[in-house]
């Protein structure tokens, strides 16, 4: 399940429609049929065939009339507000396939920590009910006492910590994510040394961005400090292209090139043989 709202601005991010913790109107320009009924029945005159993204954001109150109406399916609301039995319930649906298959419920984003209440309600009813779960997180969490003994809670109640490590160096973390990564790293450490069994770092390789050597070897150095430590490579792609113009976004690293398979894997080699290190999907 993907909670809305994420307090990063990833350049690359795959999933922009989640970053904004409220609902919000998305435009298929592939299924429109340029037809006009939404820019003639729009109260707030936010609709325009002119527009390329057809919805003025700014103006659009999400009433929603133009969703009903559109003949093709191209204008619909991105999230919606629902309580944890309607989340729970939806989810048991599918129980059958968790309980045979060995799989569960990932709590992903966004950022699960963005609404950390819920997110642990969340987790606690699923175990109760014996599922495997994982959370899939950025790291970015910044509360008070209480906020941290939750979190520390939630780490030990899940059953795997999906933690992404995008950029070493904090300067280049703000450039290009949006906040420093002290907090992220200092809680990657905590996290990192109290269950280093159920998590599983992720480095989404960017080109031109993370993948010098130095860049490598700073990362090298984090994990050497923990006793032991599970690592997986995220080569780039341009999965999420498309949903920048669903939500009227222009997509900064259009013209990024992919990584070379020989790039990555001399990258690799800077980690091959660290002491406590797996490179998962690695032979």
């Amino acid at each position: 399940m993907f909670l809305k709202g994420c307090p990063l601005r990833c350049l690359w991010c795959h999933n922009p429609e989640s970053q904004n913790p409220q609902p919000e109107i998305g435009f298929s320009s592939q299924k429109c049929l340029s037809c006009g009924i939404c820019e003639e029945i729009c109260l707030q005159r936010a609709c325009s065939l002119e527009n390329p993204y057809r919805v003025d954001r700014k103006k659009c109150n999400l009433c929603g009339i133009c969703v009903q109406h559109c003949p093709a399916s191209a204008l619909r609301i991105i999230g919606r507000e629902v309580s944890l039995e309607e989340v729970v319930a939806e989810v048991m649906q599918d129980e059958a396939f968790y309980l045979q298959s060995g799989g569960g419920v990932t709590i992903s984003g966004g950022e699960p920590l963005y609404q950390l209440d819920f997110t642990h309600a969340l987790v606690k009813c699923f175990k109760r009910l014996g599922y495997h779960v994982a959370f899939d997180t950025s790291g970015y969490f910044q509360g008070n006492e209480e906020d941290a003994r939750i979190l520390l809670d939630l780490a030990q109640k899940v059953d795997l910590i999906l933690y992404d490590l995008k950029i070493m160096d904090s300067q280049k973390h703000e450039r290009y994510v949006g906040v420093p990564n002290v907090t992220i790293l200092e809680n990657a450490y905590v996290l990192g040394m109290r269950y280093p069994d159920k998590i599983l770092f992720r480095y989404p390789l960017i080109p031109q961005i993370n993948d010098s050597k130095e860049d490598f070897e700073a990362l090298r150095d984090f994990l050497s400090r923990l006793p032991r430590a599970r690592l997986e490579i995220l080569p780039y792609h341009r999965l999420g292209l498309g949903k920048y113009a669903l939500i009227g976004r222009e997509y900064e690293l259009e013209s990024l090139p992919l990584l070379e398979e020989r790039k990555v894997s001399s990258l690799k080699e800077i980690l091959f043989g660290l002491p406590g290190v797996v490179l998962v999907g690695e032979r």
